[in-house]
């Protein structure tokens, strides 16, 4: 498992930063220095709870672009990832939504992060903003075009949050067909943004594949124990906000909370 020379801790938790809605976007408050401010306060609180990695993603741009972000997005993010990466050595992780690819691996390598979570690996789905093809092929050979000096990982989802398949593929295949596409590791999730990860789904995907398995939704400090039985590490968000929101600011007793239930779960 490359997981295992990322992280110095076995079954990872590494916590979201969604970023307040960026320039562009049409949540944009007009503020960016407020949007660059929470997003380092997050950084900070998610470095002093202990968190094993950090993932920044755009979570507010909705409605979401397909595949390609503007450059006034890719700026922002650029920037808050050069700071992040000054105010923590954690496993940094990178996500634009949705699906854009080439920004991802173009910021990992830039902003040195270590990791980037591309929705739509081999799977073609369906979202609101429209149909979106697989990238494995493009995003592998960009990805050695640029990682030569440090190496970025692929976590792929399968059956990703917020879309449906055009091919109904099973867990399994999918789950195949993202080892051999050459993901480090497969993310599997609920429906939505909190919607907790199915065991069942979890435990069908690391019976098809030695890759490690992220549960990338709906982990919480009741449920991790449970995750953490089968899935080899978690992303977590919403559980780590005031109220459980995904959309509010990330709590230091939240995830005080819940470092400390998944550090009693890993024992």
């Amino acid at each position: 498992m490359k997981l295992n020379s990322l992280f110095t801790r076995s079954k990872p938790i590494v916590g979201v930063v969604h970023l307040l809605p960026l320039p562009g976007s049409p949540g944009y408050g007009g503020n960016l220095d407020a949007v660059i401010e929470r997003a380092l306060q997050e950084v900070q609180i998610l470095k002093k709870g202990d968190v094993d990695g950090i993932i920044i993603e755009n979570f507010n741009d909705v409605p979401f672009l397909k595949n390609e972000i503007p450059r006034e997005q890719f700026g922002v993010m650029a920037s808050i990832l050069t700071l992040a990466r000054k105010e923590t050595s954690q496993p940094l992780g990178v996500n634009v939504h949705f699906n854009d690819w080439e920004a991802e691996i173009a910021l990992a390598f830039t902003c040195r992060a270590q990791f980037v979570r591309v929705e739509a690996f081999v799977n073609t789905v369906v979202t609101s903003s429209g149909l979106v093809e697989p990238c494995c092929a493009e995003v592998t050979r960009y990805r050695k075009l640029l990682s030569a000096e440090q190496p970025i990982e692929i976590w792929a989802d399968i059956h990703p949050k917020y879309s449906k398949n055009l091919v109904p593929y099973t867990l399994q295949e999918s789950a195949k067909m993202a080892q051999e596409a050459l993901a480090e590791a497969i993310i599997v999730t609920g429906e939505t943004t909190g919607i907790e990860t199915p065991l069942a789904d979890l435990q069908v995907v690391k019976n098809a594949t030695n890759l490690p398995v992220i549960a990338g939704s709906g982990t919480t400090e009741k449920n991790v124990r449970e995750t953490l039985r089968i899935a080899d590490g978690v992303i977590v968000g919403s559980a780590l906000k005031v109220g459980g929101n995904a959309h509010n600011m990330v709590s230091l007793e939240e995830v005080t909370k819940f470092v400390n239930a998944a550090r009693a779960a890993r024992k």
